[in-house]
């Protein structure tokens, strides 16, 4: 379907084609603001002091794809995605941060967190990667960094959106992945109907911060993983209170996996180069996941 969006820059209105999956809704000018592209902010500085020469970004590869999901509120949600041809489990990545991804004319370009760094280690494993940007009517500075906005009825609707739409890409047995501030999508996204999503995993869940209460008030019907670092001394998620959220959560199977070791820190403790964000073990953190989400997704 083709359609037409309007984007405001600079005081003007842009009109630009596009192609996108719009479930039958008549979505002629979805609202359109601004993307605010971080890399260039927060990446030199981690460049000078990456002494180990990890690995800071991952640009889109040849196979995967960049769709463009119409949610019924008449917004956008950008997903970049690559189903191997060997994948029989796919992963459904909730960002964490601002949600915003670095989307250069309509490609990955430098997005740097530990989820989009690193979904190659997942096709390594026979695991397709669906990852979900911010709305687009929420792609500035703050993006979706408001946790009650991410518990809300606009993200749901939103997710179930984009959920729908991946179900028909990719027939298999489907996890989702929260990361961080992407623990409240989870959260959020739980409380859905989606046949084909099997089981839900939690790595370092900011779950110490004012409004996280609701994530041990839901209830999680599924099996539920929960990852963290021992040395995770983010604000949001440190380490020492990891037990107490997941003793409180309400899952019928769960299990905690703690990991340890990695790199120095090159950013602050709740940044992307960071314990909290497995800086310097990404492999073993994806491999490790990867194991685990196969003894719980039949």
């Amino acid at each position: 379907m083709k359609n037409v969006m309007k984007v405001f820059a600079a005081g003007r209105r842009l009109f630009l084609p596009l192609v996108i999956v719009a479930h039958g809704l008549a979505l002629a000018q979805p609202i359109q603001v601004p993307r605010y592209d971080d890399a260039d902010e927060y990446l030199p500085s981690a460049q000078k002091k990456n002494k180990e020469n990890a690995r800071l970004f991952l640009q889109q590869q040849p196979e995967e794809e960049l769709f463009k999901v119409a949610s019924p509120r008449n917004v956008l949600v950008d997903v970049v995605a690559n189903v191997p041809k060997d994948a029989d489990v796919g992963i459904v990545i909730l960002l964490g941060g601002s949600g915003v991804l670095s989307i250069v004319n309509d490609r990955l370009d430098r997005s740097f967190s530990f989820q989009p760094r690193t979904r190659d280690f997942w096709w390594a494993n026979k695991i397709a990667t669906f990852i979900v940007d911010a709305p687009s009517d929420r792609l500035g500075k703050d993006g979706i960094s408001d946790v009650s906005w991410r518990a809300g009825p606009e993200h749901r609707t939103d997710l179930k959106a984009v959920l729908d739409e991946v179900s028909k890409r990719f027939a298999g047995p489907l996890v989702l992945f929260g990361h961080s501030n992407g623990a409240h999508s989870l959260g959020n996204a739980a409380g859905l109907d989606i046949p084909n999503v099997r089981a839900y995993l939690f790595s370092s869940p900011a779950h110490f911060k004012a409004g996280s209460a609701a994530l041990t008030q839901l209830q999680y019907k599924l099996p539920t993983l929960v990852f963290a670092h021992r040395k995770d001394a983010c604000g949001s998620a440190p380490a020492r209170e990891v037990e107490g959220f997941y003793t409180g959560l309400n899952a019928n199977t769960k299990k905690l996996i703690w990991m340890e070791g990695g790199f120095d820190p090159i950013s602050g403790a709740c940044g992307p180069f960071a314990p909290h964000s497995y800086f310097g073990i990404e492999k073993q953190v994806i491999d490790a996941m990867a194991s685990e989400i196969r003894k719980v997704v039949q």
